[in-house]
């Protein structure tokens, strides 16, 4: 897309489940959804700061410990789309019990399955699928958040080579005050790199190894869930115990948050579909002036947005889950764009939830106050959106600047024609009620084409630094994908036919289609006009104004 591709062939058909995996995803979620009812009571454990143990007994006995472990070490192998699936249902339990799963079978055992050796698997894996041991993953430090490769925890190679000694401290350790097995990233001198970078591995570490949980923190949000720092003095670690290749676990690191990330946007959607259902029972029942709110329109927009864009975001989630279990890999950029809108969309969906609640939203009597405190966080984990939005775009621009570095295409060549404006990728074929949506579409790559070439050939090797312009472009790249997603989603519906589908289906997805991708369209616009049109001279002058003086200029009033 930023080469102002658009083939859509990379998108339909649109990858649903085949009905044996859709049969087992409906038992598993069956299952829990019963369980759930019963047992986990959201304000509860939003009061004691702590999941009971009687919930974390039922999530080992359903196997949702092991949602992502291979059936051979006793797991429920689920796939990208089937695990997806489940954490919506987690999300809408429990922020908390979602981000205590997902701490686990997302980050904390992914180094297991991506690089560990079989005598690691087969002593780990059964007893982390049961939930007897229950993972935590541990990167941040007090100085190594968004730059992680800063950590300075360290693990030297005792004097017989038999053990690395551990020493340092971790900080933010999601389930880290249950957990008693870590992955955990270290700096190890002992294997130097050869390109000078820093030797950065990867250790599981069993709490009986000597480690110690730090106090718990008090948050904001989710406070049932663990979060605790992590101190290591002298804790032996056996060498067996090293995942991947000594010196490259700072690449496995971000190959496991890299492919975590559709799983947090799974949540978010969750999350954002129970807010949604909460907003319109509240305010279907609630009358003022002698009828309900939701009959007045600024209430109906709230309502109309919500939907809109959680549309958007399923169709964008499981298009990219279903594309990884198709194709057997993990899709960075995708997943990262998949994070910033699910966490986005959910702020604004509790945000609108609150208000449509008025005084009562404001309230411990409705879930709306706690799943606001509950969902600021997600736009923090697992890469600041600020720090995806400085990622994905960077990563998208190598195709352009390798382009623009061989010679300036002209008006002979595809690409020089579409730099120039004088050309757009051959639309999405769609029902004739999206034709102009798949057209739109077709325009939004080809000026996303035109903002990137124009990007790389103004600032060059300096494109990095200028995070306002790559944020842009992240955003007007993010639209697009959303818009594809919702298109390829109503494209392969629609050629189910009415029969299939059902005719009343079939015209709700129309319309969700639509409307989706006309809010995506906006955004994507707004994103590409400020390129154009900005103040960010004068802003980040401001910025630098309030920095030196330490806040407002002058006295307070």
């Amino acid at each position: 897309m930023f080469l102002g591709q658009l083939d859509a062939a990379d998108f339909c058909p649109y990858p649903f489940l085949d009905p044996d995996s859709a049969e087992l995803l409906s038992m598993v979620r069956g299952s829990f959804g019963r369980f759930a009812e019963e047992h986990i009571d959201a304000e509860s454990i939003d009061r004691a700061h702590a999941v009971p143990e009687a919930v974390l007994a039922g999530l080992s006995e359903l196997g949702l410990f092991g949602m992502r472990i291979p059936e051979e070490y006793g797991g429920l192998d689920l796939n990208a789309t089937q695990y997806c699936r489940v954490g919506m249902d987690l999300s809408a339990a429990d922020g908390a019990v979602a981000i205590l799963s997902g701490g686990h079978s997302t980050i904390g055992i992914k180094a297991l399955l991506l690089a560990g050796t079989e005598e690691q698997k087969a002593k780990y894996l059964p007893r982390l699928a049961t939930g007897e041991l229950k993972a935590a993953f541990a990167l941040s430090e007090p100085d190594a958040g968004s730059d992680a490769q800063a950590l300075t925890c360290t693990a030297k190679l005792s004097e017989d080579k038999q053990h690395y000694v551990v020493n340092g401290n971790k900080l933010w350790i999601t389930n880290g005050g249950l957990a008693n097995l870590v992955t955990l990233f270290v700096r190890t001198p002992d294997h130097p790199r050869t390109d000078g970078r820093p030797s950065i591995s990867c250790l599981l570490v069993e709490r009986e190894m000597g480690y110690e949980a730090g106090r718990e923190e008090t948050k904001l949000g989710i406070r049932g869930s663990s979060t605790v720092p992590l101190v290591f003095e002298d804790v032996s670690v056996p060498v067996e115990n090293l995942v991947g290749v000594p010196g490259e676990g700072f690449r496995l690191a971000l190959d496991i948050l890299n492919g975590g990330r559709t799983g947090l946007a799974g949540g978010c959607l969750g999350a954002s579909r129970y807010l949604l259902e909460e907003a319109v029972k509240y305010t279907t029942e609630r009358q003022q002036f002698g009828r309900p709110i939701a009959e007045f329109q600024l209430i109906q927009q709230k309502l109309g947005r919500m939907a809109q864009s959680l549309h958007a975001l399923e169709c964008m989630v499981f298009l990219t889950t279903g594309l990884a279990d198709r194709h057997g890999v993990d899709l960075p950029l995708e997943s990262a764009l998949c994070k910033i809108f699910g966490t986005e969309t959910l702020w604004s969906v509790v945000n609108d939830a609150v208000q449509c609640a008025g005084g009562n939203g404001f309230t411990t009597d409705y879930p709306f106050e706690r799943m606001l405190r509950d969902a600021r966080v997600n736009m923090i984990f697992e890469g600041t959106n600020e720090i995806l939005r400085v990622m994905v775009a960077t990563s998208g621009l190598r195709g352009p600047a390798e382009r623009l570095s061989e010679s300036i295409p002209g008006r002979d060549d595809p690409y020089g024609r579409l730099l120039d404006g004088a050309e757009v990728p051959d639309p999405m074929k769609v029902p004739d009620e999206l034709r102009a949506e798949s057209l739109a579409l077709s325009m939004a790559v080809a000026e996303l084409a035109v903002a990137s070439g124009k990007a790389v050939r103004t600032h060059g090797k300096a494109l990095r630094e200028q995070q306002l312009v790559v944020a842009a472009l992240t955003d007007q790249v993010l639209a697009t994908y959303a818009q594809a997603a919702v298109l390829s989603r109503a494209v392969s519906l629609h050629d189910q036919g009415a029969e299939t589908v059902g005719p009343e289906a079939l015209e709700h997805e129309i319309l969700l289609a639509k409307g989706s991708c006309r809010r995506l369209q906006r955004f994507g616009r707004r994103a590409s006009q400020s390129l154009r049109d900005n103040d960010d001279a004068i802003l980040l002058k401001t910025a630098g104004l309030i920095t030196r003086l330490g806040g407002m200029p002058g006295e307070r009033p």
